[in-house]
């Protein structure tokens, strides 16, 4: 078994697992009793409390919403076990249409598990 990653090194394992549309993996760096908070008026709003829901209401949601859905991290921030992501999201639907927005991830993380994700983003840019 390999060195304990760092919180930055689980996050950023969160998102290169998404890119690569590696369901499993994402899944594993997800803590049985996560807290995943999606903000009202998102496509996938709501608070979500295990990795298969997270699956369910989050992930599929975005693959099957969007012809093209990206998370693009730019800067990470980390203060023990928050870590704070600050990137876009950018999609294309299955129109033509392109959104970007902006979003603010924190991200605490427990024992190289994911435990709880709140997302900020700007929300009347995905009506």
């Amino acid at each position: 078994m390999g060195a304990r990653q760092t919180e930055i090194e689980v996050v950023q394992n969160w998102y290169e697992t998404v890119g690569e549309q590696d369901v499993e993996a994402a899944l594993s760096l997800l803590a049985a009793d996560v807290e995943w908070n999606e903000p009202d008026g998102f496509f996938v709003s709501g608070v979500y409390h295990s990795p298969d829901a997270v699956l369910e209401n989050v992930l599929e949601p975005s693959a099957q919403e969007f012809e093209t859905f990206a998370v693009q991290p730019d800067r990470f921030l980390n203060d023990g076990s928050t870590v704070v992501a600050l990137g876009s999201f950018r999609a294309t639907t299955h129109q033509g249409e392109q959104i970007e927005s902006p979003f603010a991830h924190v991200w605490e993380v427990d024992d190289g598990q994911i435990v709880r994700l709140t997302n900020y983003t700007d929300t009347a840019l995905w009506q």
